[in-house]
């Protein structure tokens, strides 16, 4: 079983949000929403991978584990859109150029997602790509 599979457990969502620009400073954008970043690399220094000088900023971003441990894992994904919805103009204003959601389901049956007009609403909104992937778990018999 992947690492991945093992930290969601089936039928869980990963819902990081990506953001990069030319100018896009994680460090002022943290200070200025209070976001935790998980990854990010400020315009100038050594990127993690490729071991070259960044020319873009670029952070990464998920719910806090609370929103994502709990029962409905719908929960994680609206502290997403409305962290978003509080905060998107700031991330702008800090050079956030890019900014999407790549919700990733790990699912072990069949995989069917619903979502209430009014998310939609809220997710339409923020003007910004909105990602689905899914990721089968694999069973051992």
């Amino acid at each position: 079983m992947s690492e991945t599979l093992v930290r969601y457990p089936p039928d869980q969502f990963m819902i990081p949000c990506h953001l990069t620009g030319k100018n896009f400073s994680p460090r002022v954008a943290s200070e200025k929403t209070g976001i935790q970043f998980y990854t990010q690399t400020e315009v100038g220094e050594m990127e993690r991978i490729g071991k070259r000088i960044a020319t873009y900023g670029d952070a990464s971003f998920e719910p806090p584990l609370e929103f994502q441990q709990m029962e409905n894992p719908y929960i994680g994904l609206f502290w997403m859109v409305d962290t978003l919805t509080e905060h998107i103009d700031t991330l702008r204003s800090c050079g956030a150029d890019d900014i999407y959601i790549d919700l990733g389901v790990v699912y072990h049956l069949d995989v069917k997602l619903e979502f209430e007009p009014d998310f939609l609403m809220k997710l339409a909104n923020l003007k910004i790509p909105f990602l689905i992937s899914g990721y089968k778990e694999e069973v051992a018999e």
